[in-house]
């Protein structure tokens, strides 16, 4: 049971809330049994506080590296599940199993409920458990006969298979399983607070007297407890290892005597229920209208059945070794009386109303706590709900009540459960009938020896011709120690890894069926040489190191060193700007495609202009003839009036041309240089702004520069298999203009008569731009991914290149340059 001995206090509330360090008697002062278990717990707080610290891993079971205890042999089913025994620590605390051939369903403490289907994590449960002499009769020295012995704190544990609301999915994982919500909330600890609350009542003027001093009103020193007896269970918390309560509807008992009176239970007839040992004091003992409780050994640590079933009952009539119970008590007194092994009565007192429990109900005033709870005596609690609201079975308070009327109970504190001291860890994740997860840590110890790497690993040698063995010029090297200190005459096992490459380590074989054994040094270090299969210098080589026992068990994992031999192959190649090598991912790739190359010149793929086409009203003037562009060519003034007309090969008949400008942007420009100036009002200006007041001195009177004109057209583009087009097109007054030529003679024709203007004895032809924008014509290639341009690097006219504008911060010049070429507009007069 949890610990209910009958003491003088457990708390000790001292204002330094520091941890001491221990208890300190004085010669001619009082020992109190108070001061022997505060003692106990002193040395306990020190040693598993430093035990949790370090070996950490808070909420895990910690075990040593080769350590059993508690390990998971999965079975079918959970309850099948074999427990290795052995001890581990949990937060600090020792936990032991002694039990051979332990099952979760027959451990110290059976599991019993109904199997769970699919993945299941299987959870370690302890809690600090009270053993009296009742219990474990060891305890008793007959010497002293009927005289009450000392009990025993002892760590105890269940393991209980656990599932949470909607399951696990594909699996609980170890690594994860304690941030999962649902876990978080099974170890939650109680948040449910309790404050004691007693009468004030004026103190005596009389120092002799022993009137009370406060509310308390008995004449004698009790240590009071109240324990959670049940309530109604909250569906939002994990019931696996029993049920949750709120404050609302919760039920407590009550003892005076730290529930500590425990009588194993020897026979039953009806309600009549015979107990062992008997009575050894009559006023400390049960007697009619007190409480008798049914407990069992398990309880503590899984009190679901107790939850279950009703087992308190009141108590008709008592005699040293003979209970009889109300006749409530026929059915669960019957359900034992076959088999009372592990089997207890514990005395309860009766509260004020006559009842074995009390039930809270909320305050009015704040429904964070509950009205008073009335014990007797001048004395009453509240209980409160402490954030979440949070009770289990068994939780429970004490406090010192003396005979001076005092209550060891600051006024107004609300504390949490006393007790029990509940811990939980994961096991392991089962996963299927044959397949588990082990979610123990494994700790090393201080006299473990440590293999460590000491150098030799990822060497690199050039292959030879013609294969062999090939001796890597740096020696694997490791090293041996305990701690800090080196180990000397340490064995060291080389071996090869399964599914590796025989090998030679210090002149011996290592392969499947071989291995080789060194020594360290006085210092703690073993090297070896190490030599390779050059005939598998495509692959990587292998050899492992562990540390060996004199018996030859390995003792921790393997050092893992890696060769390989350096070949073209297996060294890497990045292509950057060479069109020819994008496809090549290393050095032997690249060198293969060279050699392919070779004896030629190697040309990246490019899209190929083929014709520039003005479109006239009668036929096409051509301006690449013989793949030159014929810059200069005179045509008639109507020889694009229908548009210019582009013509593309693609490098690969598949390929689509691509451009994302709109039929309005400029990707081709026809510019026409006019003569200025081209209005009549210019031409008047210039004129009269030039006259001089000299006699005789000529003003301006015909053309003396040029005004560029860029023509508005739209685009558009046209593809077929291996070809494209690109169609630009004259707007409808752009044509006009174009068709009209004759008439306004590029500007030259004199309209308004007060203009002074020289006629030209013949108009000149005028010269027109066209540009095509070759950075924005690309196509990709499906092979490399990348963009594929317009070439303009062929353009050339009787060897002269072609005038181009390139950005020095362009490595590839087709896409930095836009073809610029000219021609003359002749106006041609039509009959």
């Amino acid at each position: 049971m949890t610990i209910r001995n009958d003491a003088t206090r457990l708390t000790v509330r001292a204002q330094d809330e520091r941890q001491p360090r221990s208890v300190v008697v004085q010669q001619g002062q009082v020992l109190l049994d108070a001061d022997l278990d505060a003692q106990g717990r002193h040395l306990l707080d020190r040693v598993e506080t430093e035990t949790g610290d370090v070996l950490g891993s808070g909420g895990r079971l910690v075990v040593s590296a080769p350590s059993s205890a508690f390990s998971v042999t999965p079975a079918a089913t959970p309850g099948a599940c074999r427990i290795g025994t052995g001890h581990g620590f949990l937060g600090g605390w020792l936990v032991e199993n002694r039990t051979e051939n332990c099952l979760v369903g027959n451990q110290p403490h059976p599991w019993t409920g109904t199997a769970t289907t699919g993945p299941v994590l299987l959870a370690l449960k302890a809690l600090v458990r009270y053993v009296d002499s009742v219990e474990e009769p060891a305890y008793a020295d007959p010497a002293l006969g009927d005289a009450q012995a000392a009990g025993r704190a002892l760590v105890d544990w269940q393991v209980f298979p656990y599932v949470p609301e909607g399951g696990w999915g594909t699996g609980p994982d170890c690594a994860t399983v304690t941030e999962h919500g649902d876990w978080k909330k099974l170890v939650q600890p109680s948040t449910g607070t309790l404050t004691v609350v007693p009468d004030q009542a004026p103190p005596s003027s009389d120092p002799c007297s022993l009137t009370p001093q406060g509310g308390f009103s008995r004449p004698e020193n009790l240590l009071y407890r109240i324990e959670v007896h049940g309530g109604v269970p909250n569906s939002d918390w994990p019931d696996a290892d029993g049920p949750r309560f709120g404050m609302e509807g919760l039920t407590v008992k009550l003892s005076r005597r730290n529930a500590s009176v425990l009588a194993r239970v020897v026979t039953v007839d009806g309600t009549a229920v015979t107990v062992e040992p008997p009575a050894l004091d009559p006023l400390n003992w049960f007697t009619a209208g007190a409480y008798a409780e049914f407990v069992s050994e398990h309880d503590d640590v899984d009190p679901r059945d107790a939850v279950q079933w009703q087992r308190l009952f009141q108590v008709a009539r008592a005699t040293d070794t003979v209970v009889t119970l109300e006749t409530a008590a026929t059915a669960r007194a019957g359900s034992i009386k076959s088999d009372t092994t592990g089997w207890f009565l514990r005395l309860w007192d009766a509260f004020p109303n006559g009842k074995g429990v009390a039930t809270a109900q909320a305050s009015p005033d704040d429904p964070k706590l509950s009205l008073p709870l009335d014990l007797g005596d001048g004395l009453a609690v509240r209980l409160g709900r402490g954030g979440l609201d949070v009770f289990r079975r068994g939780d429970h308070w004490t406090f010192a009540a003396r005979a001076d009327g005092s209550v060891d109970w600051p006024e107004g504190r609300h504390e949490r459960p006393h007790g029990p001291e509940i811990r939980y860890a994961p096991l392991a994740a089962l996963t299927g009938p044959t397949t588990a997860r082990d979610c123990r840590v494994h700790a090393a110890t201080l006299t473990d020896r440590a293999l460590l790497y000491r150098g030799g690993d990822a060497q690199e040698v050039p292959a030879p011709a013609g294969g062999g063995f090939v001796t890597l010029p740096g020696r694997l090297r490791v090293a041996v120690l305990c701690g800090r200190v080196p180990v000397p005459r340490s064995l060291v096992t080389w071996s090869m890894p399964a599914g590796g490459i025989p090998s030679q380590v210090g002149g011996s074989a290592v392969d499947g069926a071989k291995s080789f054994t060194s020594e360290t040094d006085e210092n703690g270090l073993c090297e070896v040489p190490w030599a390779v299969d050059a005939s598998r210098a495509d692959e990587d080589h292998h050899v492992q190191a562990v540390l060996t026992s004199p018996a030859g068990t390995p003792e921790g994992p393997p050092l893992l060193f890696t060769a390989s031999f350096r070949t073209a192959a297996a060294t890497s190649y990045l292509p950057g700007g060479c069109e020819l090598l994008q496809g090549s991912k290393t050095v032997q790739e690249a060198l293969d495609v060279l050699c392919a190359n070779m004896g030629g010149p190697v040309v990246p793929p490019t899209l190929l202009l083929e014709s520039i086409d003005l479109l006239d009203h009668d036929g096409v003037w051509n301006l690449i003839q013989e793949n030159l562009i014929r810059n200069g060519t005179e045509v008639s003034h109507t020889a694009f009036v229908d548009g210019i007309s582009l013509g593309i090969s693609m490098p690969d008949p598949e390929m689509k041309l691509w451009t994302a400008a709109q039929p309005f942007d400029p990707l081709i420009e026809v510019h026409l240089d006019l003569p200025y100036p081209v209005t009549d009002p210019d031409k008047v200006y210039w004129a009269r702004a030039s006259e001089s007041d000299v006699l005789l001195t000529p003003n301006i009177t015909a053309p003396f520069g040029f005004h560029r004109v860029r023509l508005d057209g739209t685009m558009k583009v046209t593809q077929t298999t291996g070809t494209a087009r690109l169609q630009w097109t004259p707007s409808d007054m752009a044509k006009l203009f174009l068709d009209s030529a004759p008439q306004h003679q590029w500007g030259n024709k004199v309209v308004l008569d007060e203009v002074q203007w020289q006629p030209a004895e013949r108009v000149p032809p005028v010269l027109c731009f066209l540009r095509i924008r070759s950075a924005h014509i690309w196509a990709p290639d499906a092979d490399t991914g990348h963009r594929v341009y317009l070439n303009a690097e062929h353009l050339r006219v009787g060897g002269t290149s072609a005038n181009r504008y390139l950005s020095l911060y362009e490595r590839d010049p087709q896409r930095a340059a836009d073809l610029d070429l000219f021609f003359y507009l002749k106006i041609v007069e039509r009959e």
